[in-house]
């Protein structure tokens, strides 16, 4: 499969096969642990309150990670071989696997048996499963040898162990291509979940910090309804101090204690605080909520900026996608890209400010231009345009909605043919029993699910290619900053997707966004590129997400969370 030219697939690929190699590397002590940890998970969200979650971030705070290894019935060296051993035959085995599927759809592997010898003699097949094998008995062997002779902190061991693991494994995997795509999956989850982790870490201190007042407070009135009991010579200061009391007036009697947050301190001081805790929280929630949207905007921003005005950075393969993704190919046949980048070119270098002179039609105008030959067999006779781009656009129309209703249409059925089909796959690989079960319901939220996907990436798509007619109406002609508006409009499509979904297509676009900044720069000598800059992001990665896997496994989602201790075992 080239990543480069479905990349909206690869994200969803490459963890459809992690999980498929996970399946075949586990077994019975680590499916215990993955069936405990999702009954830990189910009845964390029964029993989830305030109080419930309060008392969770104060044994969080106080609670001491054990250093001792976990892989029972087994040694350290056992337990290191046999990872290391069981990577290597299920890596060679997933390889070989995926590389003659396509074989096999195609019917060429009946007439071509040779092309079995050919994959398992393969140098790239073996390089993987050593990249894999690697990386699984390096980790597991210096995290055992951190716990016996390193610092004590399970932080430190499994941040080390991850790090470490990572910088001798990546650079054994042979292709380069392959390299830079689990490089990328693996910075996105760290990422995601490095965030989360820090954002939970500073709730928890929160919420201690607000259990610390009240308890002050509390302890307080304690004290004053004691003092005032024992001097009942103003009944009315005794009512009074028992209503702002935690406690009933009933309690002397002997009946139960209830919390009253009325029992607040009453000083400047506490209240301040109490309020800057609550804004806060409350801000850290809109963050939460907001985080995925603004950050798939911005991303989407940037790349369009660079698709239009810096065409040649990008590779050939994601620029084709997103010139097929678009539905220029069925406008401009074989020429999508270099229509794209003839737009940018009058956009930056021409003298009308994207204009149509007066007395010109569309046609006569494009013929003047570099690339008229690209532009022209979609031109109209007699059809005047008032931009440029509105005539490479929607070529057929003057009107820009219109245009906008075309883009979907054209784009709509190119993302079904990519979303249904991977959608309709992991339900069959990962979700059978809900198929068996309820098989309506099922094949219901499929069809829900690849409609919404799609709906989505056609929205994006004629948000960042037509949206562009509205901003140059409003600024009265052709501008880059324009497209880069148009780009933070396209990438508030993502409000369609399912809210699970937001986040991974975010902190993609994020990291492809950034990928095409940097070149933007080095292409114009802004700064130069670092050797070996995958190693070191791959490594860091890995000693992000081992770190948190070790320590704060509640932080990951349950089916990642899954897929790791299938794949990394209980260490």
């Amino acid at each position: 499969m080239d990543a480069e030219a479905t990349p909206y697939l690869l994200d969803s690929f490459i963890e459809a096969i992690a999980r498929l190699t996970s399946y075949a590397l586990t077994d019975r002590e680590k499916e215990s642990v993955v069936r405990g940890f999702r009954q830990f998970h189910q009845r964390l969200e029964r029993i989830s309150s305030s109080a419930s979650l309060r008392q969770l971030a104060i044994e969080s705070k106080h609670k001491k990670h054990s250093v001792e290894c976990q892989h029972a019935g087994k040694t350290c060296v056992q337990n290191c071989t046999r990872g290391f051993i069981k990577a290597f035959i299920v890596g060679y085995a997933v390889k070989c696997g995926v590389d003659l599927v396509p074989h096999i759809v195609s019917l060429r592997l009946f007439s071509k048996p040779q092309l079995v010898l050919r994959s398992l003699k393969s140098r790239d097949t073996l390089s993987f499963a050593a990249f894999l094998s690697t990386l699984i008995g390096s980790y597991k062997g210096i995290l055992c040898a951190m716990r016996r002779f390193g610092t004590g902190s399970e932080y430190a061991n499994s941040l080390v162990a991850g790090a470490l693991a990572g910088l001798l494994s990546i650079k054994i995997d042979r292709s380069r291509s392959r390299r830079a795509a689990v490089t990328l999956y693996m910075v996105s989850r760290a990422l995601q979940y490095g965030v989360v982790w820090l954002f939970d870490r500073w709730s928890a201190g929160l919420q201690a910090e607000e259990d610390r007042l009240r308890g002050r407070s509390l302890k307080r009135a304690h004290s004053a309804v004691s003092v005032a009991q024992q001097r009942p010579a103003d009944e009315r200061t005794v009512r009074g101090l028992q209503a702002m009391s935690p406690v009933a007036s009933e309690n002397a009697s002997g009946r139960h204690v209830r919390w009253d947050d009325s029992a607040l301190d009453n000083s400047k001081e506490a209240k301040h605080k109490m309020q800057r805790i609550d804004l806060t929280k409350r801000i850290l929630r809109w963050i939460k909520a907001c985080a995925p949207t603004a950050l798939m905007s911005l991303s989407c921003g940037v790349i369009v900026y660079v698709l239009f005005f810096h065409t040649d950075v990008l590779p050939r393969g994601y620029l084709n996608f997103l010139s097929r993704a678009s539905g220029y190919e069925l406008i401009y046949p074989r020429r999508a890209a270099s229509v794209l980048k003839s737009v940018g070119n009058e956009v930056m270098h021409g003298v009308t400010g994207g204009r149509i002179p007066a007395g010109m039609s569309t046609k006569e105008y494009i013929a003047t231009l570099p690339l008229a030959s690209d532009l022209l067999p979609a031109a109209k006779n007699g059809i005047r345009h008032e931009y440029v781009a509105c005539g490479v656009f929607h070529p057929a129309t003057t009107s820009c909605t219109r245009g906008v209703v075309s883009t979907i249409l054209q784009s709509l059925p190119v993302a079904m043919k990519v979303y249904a089909p991977l959608n309709a796959t992991m339900l069959l690989l990962f979700k059978r029993r809900q198929l068996l079960a309820n098989p309506r319901r099922a094949l219901l939220k499929l069809a829900v699910s690849s409609l919404r996907s799609s709906m989505f990436f056609a929205l994006m798509v004629a948000y960042i290619i037509n949206g562009s007619c509205f901003v140059r109406a409003l600024l009265g002609r052709d501008t880059l900053f324009g497209y880069f508006v148009t780009g933070l409009a396209g990438g508030l499509a993502v409000l369609v997707e399912q809210p699970s979904r937001r986040i991974e297509l975010a902190m993609y676009c994020f990291l492809r966004a950034l990928e095409n900044a940097w070149d933007v720069g080095v292409r114009r000598g802004l700064w130069h590129n670092v050797r070996h800059a995958e190693v070191a992001l791959f490594s860091a990665a890995m000693g992000v997400l081992m770190t948190i896997y070790q320590n704060d496994p509640s932080t990951i989602s349950l089916t990642y969370h899954s897929i790791l201790t299938r794949i990394f075992g209980k260490n």
